[in-house]
């Protein structure tokens, strides 16, 4: 190859680089010095993100020149070829289809079978009748979602929402005050201070029942020198059990100790974990496999695990807990408090039997199902 040849080579070379970064110098240069806006951080802190944006937009729409007023005070606005239909109050007959977005400043029922392809804004109680179909809702006052109900995103209210049989929320219900769960219900996430399924009539919301007082407890008091012994009794072998610091402990395989236990330090189990019922864990307990906590049990600290995670009935646990796998709460578990919200995540199926009550949010990786009919499925599992 002849010089010039090398030359003419370089060049276009050169130039096929620079083609590809062009679009990208031009992108730049067009928005030096603009900020960003395409994350808004919002998203992951609030969970009511979705309807907090939704009834921010309706307040701006509801500034646009009505397109068409009717007799009755309804309008019709539109906004970049969507319709906005605000009304006083609304009620739907069963069975209608809507494809506009709703912005009732009243009260607003919908009769069972009603479609609605765009988003619902109710400034008083909203009710929507059994096996209808919505695709957002917000509501200013309670909210009822009939039996077989399905939301294709979000449903919001300030008040109670109460999601009915067998219907689905595909993506976060928040309320600003009460969740109530009814069987078969299924939900992405469900945040409130007091989400909720079904109740016994004798079984009251804010049961508080004594913290258990088991006899062994790990670290093992050892003024005799009886450490070794008592470790064995706790299902524990000294040569698998390593200290980690001044509060903490790791212990390689798998601990399933045979009496209640009190848990006085961070533990992490390199195995499966399966705690007696009405032991009491004052600290963070974490297993690379599964966690079984027997009925009755304490937890005062985060519970974390790679695989499952079951709280036995009656359970009650006041921090963050996450399963790799499946969680499970059975009836009678009590999750945080008021004042003191905890969060418990799945990442498969998070399942929640009858009379459980969790100040806090519910969430899975797929999605919560709520009362009997969980037990229908490990039925049919086992």
């Amino acid at each position: 190859m002849n010089a010039w040849a090398f030359i003419l080579f370089a060049t276009a070379f050169s130039a096929l680089v620079a083609a590809h970064f062009a679009a990208a110098y031009r992108s730049w240069r067009a928005t030096k010095g603009q900020e960003p806006s395409d994350i808004d951080p919002d998203y992951v802190r609030l969970e009511d993100y979705f309807a907090r944006s939704f009834r921010m937009h309706v307040s701006e729409w509801l500034r646009l020149p009505p397109e068409q007023a009717l007799p009755d005070g309804t309008r019709v606005l539109r906004k970049e070829g969507e319709k906005i239909r605000v009304s006083a109050a609304a009620e739907f007959a069963p069975y209608s289809v809507s494809d506009e977005i709703l912005e009732v400043q009243g009260s607003f029922r919908a009769g069972p079978g009603c479609l609605f392809r765009r988003e619902i804004h109710a400034r008083g109680v909203a009710r929507i009748g059994a096996g209808s179909r919505l695709q957002a809702i917000a509501s200013d006052g309670d909210l009822f979602l009939g039996a077989g109900t399905r939301v294709a995103r979000w449903a919001d209210c300030s008040g109670t929402m109460e999601i009915g049989p067998q219907c689905t929320v595909r993506s976060r219900a928040t309320a600003g005050a009460k969740i109530r769960l009814k069987r078969g219900a299924r939900v992405a996430s469900a945040f409130a201070p007091t989400v909720l399924t079904a109740l016994d009539a004798h079984d009251p919301e804010t049961a508080e029942a004594e913290l258990p007082q088991p006899e062994q407890e790990f670290p093992v008091p050892d003024p005799a020198g009886a450490g070794r012994a008592r470790r064995i009794a706790l299902g524990l072998d000294p040569a698998r059990l390593r200290q980690l610091g001044p509060d903490g402990g790791l212990y390689q395989g798998n601990w399933k100790p045979a009496a209640p236990l009190r848990l006085r330090v961070k533990m992490v189990v390199k195995g499966d974990c399966k705690l007696p019922a009405g032991s009491l864990i004052e600290a963070d307990l974490k297993a690379d496999g599964n966690v079984d906590v027997g009925a009755g049990s304490v937890c005062r600290g985060n519970v974390i695990a790679g695989g499952d995670i079951r709280f036995g009935r009656g359970c009650r646990f006041y921090g963050v807990v996450h399963a790799g796998g499946r969680l499970h709460l059975d009836t009678g578990v009590r999750a945080g408090r008021p004042e003191a919200p905890v969060a418990a995540y799945g990442a498969d199926v998070l399942t929640v039997d009858d009379g459980v009550i969790v100040h806090g949010k519910l969430a899975s990786g797929t999605f919560v199902l709520a009362g009997a009919e969980t037990k229908k499925r490990r039925r049919r599992q086992g």
